[in-house]
Order: C-alpha cells, then structure tokens, then sequence
C-alpha cells in the first residue's frame, strides 16, 4: 500500500505541471492593473512599454516560435539609422544602449554600406566607443575618420568578442577584482553581460561581497543602471541588490543575447514566453519573486503557518465534534435531539463565515491575532458539512439487514451504531475531509481579515489587485499539491478504517 502511495505523490509532479499550465492560462488573460484608463492616462508611453516589457505582456505565453534577440534588434535599428528616416533618433538610442553586444553584427556590415549610409552608422557608435574607452571624441564624431577607426577596431579586436574570451576575464575579474580586469570586460561592454550577470551571485561572506561589488560595478558602467554595492553596504544590502540585478537580467537579456544557434533558439522558444520567464524565475529564485518584495517561497514560509493552523486546525475541531453528533443524530432521528442538532448545525452554516467571525471577536477574551479563536471561527463553519454526511451515511447503514438483524438478535441500538454502523459511515466523511482543506481556504481568509493575523490572506488579496502573478501561481500550486497529498492520505485512512479495501484501492490506482 505504501509503495502505491509513494508511486501516486510521484504522479504529483507532472498533475501540477499541467495545472501550472492552466492556471497560467486563466491568469494570463486577466487585464493588467496599467490597462485601467484612470491609471494608462497618468503614464508616459516610455512608462507603457516598459510596464508592459518588465510584465513580459509583450512575449507570447506558452510558444516562442520567433524570439527575438540582440541580432534582430540590432538588424532593425542598424536599417533605420543608414536609411535615416524619422525614426532614426530612437533608432540611435536603442544602439547606443545594446552597446558591445551589437557590434559583432554591425560591423563586418560597414564595408558592404554606401559610404553615406556607413558613415551615419559609425557616428551612432560614438556613444559606445566613449563609454568602452577605446577611442578618443574626435575619433569617433568626425565622419571622416570614424569609418576608418571602427574598421581598425574590429580588425584588431573582434577576436576577443567570443564568450570563451569573456568568461575567462569575468574568471580573472571575480578571482583578482583588479582595476585591469574590469578594463578588459568595460572594453567589452554590453557583450559581457551575459557572463557577469551569470557570474553575479548573492554574497554570503565578504570575499564574495567584494566579487559582487566588483561585477556590478560592470554591469552598471555598460548599462547607465546607477544600481551599485557601495563600499558601506552590509551583505543585506549587497543581496538586495543582486536580486535587482537578476530581476532586470529576466527582463532585458534579449537585449544582450543572441538566439541564432541551435540550443539557444530551441531554448528561446520555449522560454522566451510568458510563461517561461514565471517557470524559469520560479526555478531560480524560490518560486518567483514578488511585485517590489521578498521572494514568494520566503513570504509564503513566514504566512502559511497562521493559515495551515487555522485551516486544519478548523478541519480537525469541526470533524470532532461533527462525527459524534452526527452519530447521535441518526441515532434519535425523528426526536427532540435530532431536530435540535440539526437546528443548531444547519444555523450555523447559514450565517456567513464573516458575521460568525465579527461575532465571535466580540466574545470575552478574544481579540486581535488570536489563532485559537480564529480556529474555532471556522470550525463553526465548517461543522454542517460532516454532519450531515455522518448522518445522513449512518441512518442508511443502520437500515441495513444486517445492522437490523443484529438488533433483532438482542444487540444495543449504541452497539449497533459503533460496531457496524460507524465504521461504514466514517468513509464518505472521510472523502469529504479530503476535499475540505482548499474550499476552506476562503473561509480562513476572511477570518484572518478579522482577527488581523498575518496569513496569506492578506497576501493574496493584494496580489489579485496587484496582479501578481508569482503570488497566484504558487498559491494555486500549493493548493494544488496539498490537494494531491490529501487524497493520498485518504486512500490510507480508507484502508485503516476498513483493511478490506486496500485490494480495491491498489487496483484502482493500477488501471489510473
């Protein structure tokens, strides 16, 4: 049985990754919080595109079939600059910011320009030449002589644009962090990016603090991000800074990056898309980060505690006290106890989970971040449920001809319903239990509003308005694979209760 078990919680693994799939797919199609006219209208359209970019609205969701990477990029702004057309301004911006990594596909294209079109070309590179350092102004903003400087550039140095090279100098610059080893990866500029975002890790000592000084103070210098380590920052700081690094890396590599070769494209296909960049994130930083705070497994460690506690706490103080009194209650069913148990019951599943919780904070004794009230809170709430299927299951058990002719051979009615009714009955109630923790979950957020504690209620109300999907997604997750667990869990409960099953359960599990 358990092997059985151990084989279904294996299953788990890909239900979820199907569920991922489908949850992404629902999230996805909710609108942006930026799309709202009353916020779209207080943005620039600078601030559009890049809400849009760093929410990655603009990719495809699951399928990539033409990423695009530096060598597009740079295709299209290199024709808009030579053509020199109204859009050639931005087009002069946009490579003055892909930088170093551009270079490998402008200039072995020089020569094959008119010379007009060459020239304008080798002027928009100036910005670039000054920020690697490599050429004097006059060099690189007269028409004259820039043609001719950018050709000697890449005859003497296009050899160290390969990425053996530059990770051999991010190698030497994170092993000696010597101002001549940030010279050879600055003379690089953006085509080093890739390795020094790679090589970026968080610190967790200061020799390794000083390595992320060092790359950041790169990636800065190529970028124009003032996102620096200063020399004060404690490791804290210095990770926090890392992780924006990072964050700003899942947005902009296609920027820096190639996706003409094989492995690359087949894996920009596939990642180069809404939801690769969610998976990928969740991967690398313990399941995704969240809008502007901490990561969501970090976060969701720090909360789950309040809501778990309250929600099975409920579960188990509900089922308690459901099981006995729905036993009692088939038991008299017709007379005063079962009709004032039923009352009772029925009551308090009519009432609102936030009105039992309003009034239950008033009581004596309760008050602000009390989890033990909180419990019993939901547990009111959730009592009706497995009454009325202990009940309900226990009064068709004890109308068996068994359980009549045990009576009818001298047995107590008492005797009767705990030998051969309740163990009957205890199997629907213990499917239900199976179903009961994710449906009360919502019942656990509105209790935890009230007794302000800190669950992930709170969080996940925000991240809806927020549209946070890392938030979404790992609680649909965990939902999902508690969901699994349970129902694993039950399978066991089943063959505990009743030893006959286990030869049903094991084969049902081997036709699924």
């Amino acid at each position: 049985m358990l092997r059985h078990a151990l084989r279904r919680l294996l299953w788990t693994l890909p239900t979820l990754i199907g569920i991922s799939l489908v949850t992404f797919l629902f999230l996805s199609h909710v609108p942006d919080p930026s799309s709202d006219p009353a916020i779209a209208q207080t943005l620039s359209n600078e601030d559009k595109i890049r809400i849009r970019r760093e929410r990655f609205l603009d990719l495809p969701r699951f399928v990539n079939f033409t990423p695009v990477g530096v060598e597009e990029r740079t295709e299209r702004v290199l024709s808009a600059i030579a053509d020199d057309g109204p859009d050639a301004p931005e087009a002069r911006q946009a490579m003055a910011r892909l930088g170093g990594a551009a270079l490998p596909y402008v200039l072995p294209r020089l020569d094959a320009l008119s010379p007009e079109r060459r020239a304008r070309v080798a002027l928009s590179l100036a910005p670039i030449a000054q920020r690697m350092g490599v050429a004097s102004n006059e060099e690189v903003t007269d028409p004259a002589r820039a043609v001719a400087f950018w050709s000697r550039f890449w005859d003497d140095r296009g050899v160290e644009f390969r990425h053996a090279t530059v990770r051999s100098a991010v190698g030497r610059l994170a092993r000696y962090g010597t101002a001549s080893r940030a010279e050879d990866l600055t003379e690089l500029d953006t085509f080093a990016l890739d390795d020094v975002i790679d090589a970026l890790t968080p610190p967790t000592d200061e020799p390794s603090l000083l390595r992320a000084r060092a790359l950041t103070e790169i990636a800065a210098h190529v970028t124009g991000r003032e996102d620096r380590i200063a020399p004060g920052d404690d490791l804290e700081a210095a990770r926090a800074c890392v992780d924006r690094w990072q964050a700003y890396w899942s947005v902009y590599r296609s920027d820096f990056v190639s996706f003409t070769s094989g492995e690359s494209r087949i894996g920009a296909v596939l990642l180069e898309t809404r939801y690769g960049k969610w998976a990928l994130d969740a991967v690398n930083h313990r399941l995704g980060r969240r809008e502007g705070k901490s990561p969501v497994l970090d976060e969701l460690r720090a909360r789950v505690p309040f809501t778990f506690t309250i929600v099975f706490g409920a579960i188990l103080l509900a089922y308690t006290a459901a099981i006995p009194l729905g036993a009692l209650s088939a038991a008299r069913r017709g007379r005063r106890v079962d009709v004032a148990i039923a009352c009772t019951v029925l009551g308090l599943y009519a009432i609102p989970i936030a009105v039992i919780a309003v009034i239950v904070r008033r009581l004596p004794g309760a008050s602000n971040h009390s989890l033990l009230y909180a419990v019993l809170t939901l547990a009111l709430g959730l009592t009706a449920m497995p009454f009325a299927q202990q009940r309900s299951a226990l009064a068709a058990v004890l109308s068996r001809d068994h359980v009549t002719a045990a009576m009818a051979r001298g047995a107590s009615r008492a005797r009767a319903v705990l030998v051969h009714g309740v163990r009957s009955a205890l199997l629907p109630v213990v499917t239900l239990a199976t179903l009961e923790g994710p449906m009360a979950l919502g019942g656990a957020f509105v209790v935890e509003q009230v007794f302000e504690l800190r669950g992930i209620g709170e969080a996940t109300i925000l991240a809806v308005q927020q549209r946070d999907m890392s938030w979404l997604m790992a609680l649909s997750i965990l939902a999902a694979g508690l969901s699994a667990v349970l129902v694993t869990i039950t399978d066991l409960a089943y063959v505990l209760i009743d030893p006959r099953l286990e030869p049903a359960i094991i084969s049902r599990k081997d036709r699924a």
